[in-house]
């Protein structure tokens, strides 16, 4: 009988445990698909990681997001935030050099890409000019691989 309790009570706190996880990357795939200005939800996460955490929140969040149509590719092609691939130097450097042990993007070869600049020191949210000049670096890349049909979305907060 107490088993069965202990049981109840493990599922019962994994089960809350999963639905807060699940419930954080909702709110992340909300939260940049109303600033990108694309509805990015509707497809399946592939994989999520997410190191935030401590006394400052630094850390990053790396979504992985495959769609089963071009609704998503359409509306990022219509949408002049998004600007289409090679990246700038500069996020190029960031992030296949600089966060290359951290964070793990595979090189894309035909998409588009979507840069936030969230530093309390940017003039333009969405020039990545200053990025690398800074000590700290806080920024949200959504990168589309038009190819594989595939969304990569990066939260980087130092």
């Amino acid at each position: 009988m107490k088993i069965k309790r202990i049981i109840s009570i493990a599922l019962v706190v994994l089960i809350i445990v999963m639905s807060l996880s699940a419930c954080g990357y909702d709110d992340v795939i909300t939260r940049w698909s109303n600033e990108s200005g694309v509805d990015i939800s509707g497809g399946e996460q592939v994989s999520a990681e997410d190191t935030h955490g401590g006394f400052h929140g630094d850390g990053h969040t790396l979504l992985e997001i495959k769609y089963s149509d071009d609704k998503v590719l359409d509306a990022i092609k219509e949408n002049d935030n998004w600007k289409e691939l090679p990246l700038s130097e500069n996020l190029n450097d960031c992030v296949y050099e600089s966060l290359s042990s951290v964070v793990k993007i595979p090189k894309i070869e035909n998409g588009y890409y979507y840069f936030h600049d969230r530093h309390s020191d940017s003039k333009d949210k969405f020039d990545d000019t200053d990025l690398l000049e800074r000590p700290s670096l806080n920024f949200t890349l959504l990168m589309f691989d038009s190819d594989n049909n595939t969304l990569y979305l990066l939260e980087f907060d130092t």
